[in-house]
């Protein structure tokens, strides 16, 4: 039996994994807001349920690794440590990474059904790979196949800056400019980025973003407005990371907003700004880009970590 717990900006995730005819079977999964009295809720978790004995544990957070091997959360006041997460385990230690590095080791693995096409060519099955994911933060990794396994590197591209291209987004950039400073390409592609967003563009106005998207989904102007900028910066930014890391196996969308958004993603307007980038508009065609229909990658992920998969 194996531990993974997923501890993200805004919810943590524990679940027991276990292995089921080549691939992974989650259990007693238990998910309560991130706070950070992680440790007590770890300990909490593995009290309430008569547990076998664990054989490996592995956990990932919402921030970078540092040189220590600790996880200091970007979007939360909370440091894992993997030390103290290993004792509170009843081990010797537990493999600790980042949240997109987990979804990275679980995308190569998943079933065909774990992923909805949108958009692009075949790829090239042995050629570098993005995955980034708009959630309470934008998270970002790049993988590639290595002699024997995948290579992942996780990443902050997230934090990087983010560019106007046209009329419309040059104005929507000086209004957050003028509300935030320096403009991320996480300010926008997030949830709070969506709530930024809609904000700038209609001042006065505060709504949660799932409000903004059923508000879109149903015809209000300014939502609809914000929702579609939101998509085309994403695969504008979506875009840059394939150029970046060649990734001709494919770009990944995956975290809490996306997937969430259904049939109503604009996978069109996406496709069009992210091979909007001559004269490499040719090469962006025939990256095929994906959404991870997974509802735990990053669980998944840690489960063939701690294995050693």
């Amino acid at each position: 039996m194996i531990l993974v717990g997923d501890v993200g900006g805004t919810n943590t995730r524990f679940a027991l994994a276990e292995p089921q005819g080549g691939d992974w079977r989650f259990t007693r999964q238990q998910q309560q807001a991130t706070n950070p009295r992680v440790l007590e809720d770890l300990a909490r978790y593995l009290a309430t349920a008569s547990l076998p004995p664990l054989e490996a544990a592995a956990f990932c957070g919402a921030g970078p690794v540092l040189e220590d091997g600790s996880i200091q959360l970007t979007n939360a006041e909370l440091r894992l440590d993997p030390a103290e997460l290993a004792r509170s385990a009843g081990l010797t230690r537990v493999v600790l990474v980042n949240d997109f590095a987990a979804v990275a080791h679980a995308i190569p693995r998943l079933p065909a059904g774990a992923f909805a096409a949108c958009g692009g060519g075949p790829g090239r099955p042995l050629s570098p790979r993005v995955v980034l994911g708009p959630g309470t933060g934008l998270g970002i990794a790049i993988f590639a196949p290595g002699r024997d396994e995948w290579v992942v590197i996780p990443g902050d591209g997230g934090h990087a800056d983010l560019a106007p291209v046209d009329d419309e987004e040059l104005a929507a950039w000086h209004a957050l400019r003028e509300r935030h400073g320096r403009v991320s390409a996480e300010t926008v592609l997030c949830g709070p980025g969506l709530e930024r967003l809609h904000a700038a563009l209609t001042p006065g106005e505060s709504r949660r973003a799932s409000e903004i998207a059923e508000a879109a989904w149903s015809g209000d102007g300014p939502a609809a407005r914000a929702v579609a900028l939101f998509t085309r910066w994403l695969g504008r930014v979506a875009g840059n990371l394939a150029l970046t890391a060649g990734a001709t196996g494919g770009v990944y969308l995956a975290g809490g907003v996306i997937p969430a958004w259904g049939e109503h993603f604009d996978a069109r307007a996406f496709r069009a700004a992210f091979e909007d980038k001559p004269p490499y508009t040719d090469w962006l065609r025939a990256v095929p880009t994906s959404i991870v229909r997974h509802p735990q990658p990053g669980l998944y992920g840690l489960a063939t970590l701690a294995a050693g998969r």
